[in-house]
């Protein structure tokens, strides 16, 4: 399977800025600016990915690709995220929250799989949520043509960004979530097709003028709209601009990714995006709790320097490398093996199916 070395760069890029987006003491801007398009990227990615060859799989084989690249992985580090939670959550700056919390709640939470209920680690949303806009999405392609669900997803999700009421009912497994993710999905899908004609026609000087000036753009919509998240469903102060911005981020990203040689680092942080992306914020509060416990500093020190936000962020990229080596030798099925080596043609058939989402390889 060709790999897509600009991919690999967005993907590279996206993790660093949901782990950045996540650090403590991160200039509110900065963090609306990161909020406005890092979640849609990877939705996006993610269609891009979906190629004709894995539209031909059966719904059988299909969702059981789901289960391999989104289910386990959810279910594995929902259980790390659980056993460290257990020991941890009175200690926390935020016992207050968890205070009465039994420890069944978060058993109950893994199976509703939004991301009020997953609290233990409130990124595991977006694993259920991917996996539900990936099933709905082969679903519907394999009865409409791209364009027309390029046109009546974008259409769905417009809609839901101007008419959802923050008292509605949240839906279990990211479906409600995933009626804005279908979006950026059939768009990544539908933009498949034409990578390729844009990245020979592109000089690489004209991409990176472009993804400044574009991000420049971003940057000043992300001031107007203020504060997006797509987990909480939260479009902002003008909810119409919540996807135009969302799209401006994603193409600055493209144009400076084809800008950008292919490098070892991208590569092995498109790789490991899908350790990275549980990981690190079990590993904010660890640094935390030893600056706290070891080193007598206040719970608040964190948000005292811009500073801290650079440490943690670079702390934690740094230790995925170890962990994502420790995953791949004693949990193989993480990333879609059965074993550390991959022995079958077969079961190279199954690894390539596996790393069509945006997380996963």
């Amino acid at each position: 399977m060709k790999r897509l070395t600009h991919v690999d760069t967005m993907k590279a890029i996206g993790i660093v800025l949901v782990v950045i987006g996540h650090s403590p003491g991160l200039n509110p801007f900065i963090k609306n600016v990161i909020y406005s398009f890092h979640m849609p990227l990877f939705f996006f990615i993610s269609g891009v990915l979906l190629s004709e060859q894995k539209m031909s799989m059966t719904y059988r084989e299909n969702l059981s690709s789901l289960w391999k690249g989104l289910g386990i992985p959810y279910l594995f580090f929902f259980l790390i995220s659980y056993l460290y939670w257990l020991p941890t959550h009175d200690l926390s700056a935020s016992a207050a929250r968890h205070a009465g919390v039994s420890w069944w709640e978060p058993v109950v939470g893994v199976v509703i799989g939004n991301g009020d209920a997953l609290f233990v680690n409130v990124v595991l949303w977006f694993f259920t949520c991917l996996f539900t806009t990936s099933l709905i999405f082969f679903w519907a392609r394999k009865y409409l043509s791209a364009t027309s669900l390029l046109v009546a997803f974008n259409l769905m999700g417009l809609l839901f960004t101007l008419v959802y009421d923050p008292s509605w009912q949240r839906l279990p497994w990211g479906l409600d979530n995933a009626v804005v993710a279908l979006a950026f999905y059939s768009t990544g899908h539908f933009f498949r097709r034409y990578q390729d004609a844009i990245l020979e026609k592109t000089p690489k000087s004209m991409a990176t003028m472009l993804a400044l000036c574009v991000m420049a753009g971003v940057a000043y919509v992300a001031g107007i709209n203020g504060e997006v998240d797509l987990n909480t469903l939260l479009f902002g102060n003008h909810r119409y601009l919540f996807l135009i911005n969302a799209y401006l981020g994603v193409l600055a990203l493209f144009c400076f990714s084809i800008s950008l040689p292919a490098h070892a680092v991208f590569q092995w942080l498109s790789k490991n995006t899908i350790v990275i992306f549980p990981l690190h914020l079990l590993m904010f509060s660890f640094f935390t709790g030893v600056a706290v416990v070891v080193f007598g500093m206040p719970h608040a020190f964190k948000e005292t320097s811009f500073l801290w936000t650079g440490a943690f962020a670079l702390l934690a990229l740094c230790l995925s490398y170890p962990s994502a080596w420790f995953l791949r030798h004693f949990f193989p099925m993480v990333f879609g093996k059965r074993s550390a080596g991959i022995d079958s043609g077969k079961e190279r058939a199954n690894l390539q199916r596996t790393s069509s989402f945006g997380i996963n390889q």
